[in-house]
């Protein structure tokens, strides 16, 4: 029998402290555990400590079955912004670009919104002023994502359903008018389909702040629309006459990836959440956002 002492320089969370002293944060159980128990020798007994805040020591006791014993580092990895913030709680009230790894060999830098409601949120999509295009993208834009995580982005349908797949996450909207009109809708339920099914739209569940309609349940079973992709149930591309890539019924009551007009507008292929009290709403948003985290 042997022993090991193995020592990770890890991105971790402080220290858990409690009337009886400091004690390791749950990762040290859980994360690490599974790694020994997957290691490449026969793993008999495990026991860690964690030393400061940055490293982390793992004793293993382990039978050598031939062949060299190897070192490995090891890196925490984080779903979307609600395991950071459960994984890091000091994160909270920090909104800031963090990376994701939303499913096995994907990996994203993203904007967590760590303060509304709880914070938690992984920002999908963001609007300010107009400096990212999105009305010249396509099909394969919209799937692998675009624009800067710091300022406007979309995140890429291909994340987006990885994220969403499980049905477990809900929506929240927030929208600005030029008038200086603020508001927000949620929707518990919302889940964007794979490629091979068009990223098709799952929504419901609405509730928003007075005022705001709900204009995104219209869109519920649609497929993704791009200029290049026609998936909507009008005669002609609601894409190219109605502002780019959305889920596009015939054509639209909303459309937060539409033309960004840096002033009021009528124009219908307006970035809009049309019923917002009332109709005649195109062109009137001055910025949105759409956020997703765990029910």
């Amino acid at each position: 029998m042997f022993g090991l002492v193995i020592c990770f320089l890890c991105l971790i969370s402080p220290l858990q402290v409690d009337s009886a002293g400091i004690k390791p944060h749950p990762f040290v159980k859980g994360e690490v555990g599974s790694f020994l128990k997957h290691a490449p020798w026969e793993h008999t007994e495990m026991s860690a400590s964690l030393n400061g805040p940055m490293i982390l020591t793992l004793k293993s006791k382990y039978k050598l079955d031939g062949g060299l014993v190897f070192s490995k580092h090891f890196r925490m990895k984080y779903k979307d912004c609600a395991d950071i913030l459960k994984k890091k709680p000091h994160r909270k009230n920090r909104d800031g670009v963090y990376t994701i790894y939303p499913e096995k060999g994907m990996k994203k830098r993203v904007f967590c919104d760590m303060t509304t409601d709880g914070g938690g949120w992984t920002v999908i999509q963001r609007r300010i002023d107009g400096s990212t295009d999105f009305q010249g993208k396509k099909w394969t834009d919209f799937a692998e994502g675009f624009g800067n995580p710091t300022h406007e982005y979309w995140l890429g349908n291909d994340a987006i359903h990885a994220l969403t797949k499980a049905g477990k996450q809900k929506l929240r909207i927030n929208v600005a008018r030029f008038s200086g009109d603020k508001g927000n809708a949620t929707y518990t339920t919302f889940i964007v389909n794979n490629k091979s099914n068009k990223y098709k739209l799952n929504v419901g569940g609405f509730k928003g702040s007075p005022g705001l309609k709900d204009n995104l349940s219209y869109h519920n079973g649609m497929f993704f629309s791009t200029t290049d992709s026609d998936n909507d149930k009008w005669g002609s591309n609601c894409a190219v006459s109605y502002g780019n890539g959305w889920w596009h019924n015939a054509c639209n009551h909303s459309n937060l990836n539409g033309k960004y007009y840096r002033k009021p507008s009528t124009s219908g292929n307006a970035m809009s959440w049309y019923y917002w009290p009332r109709k005649s709403s195109y062109g009137l948003l001055q910025s949105a956002q759409m956020m997703i985290k765990p029910k």
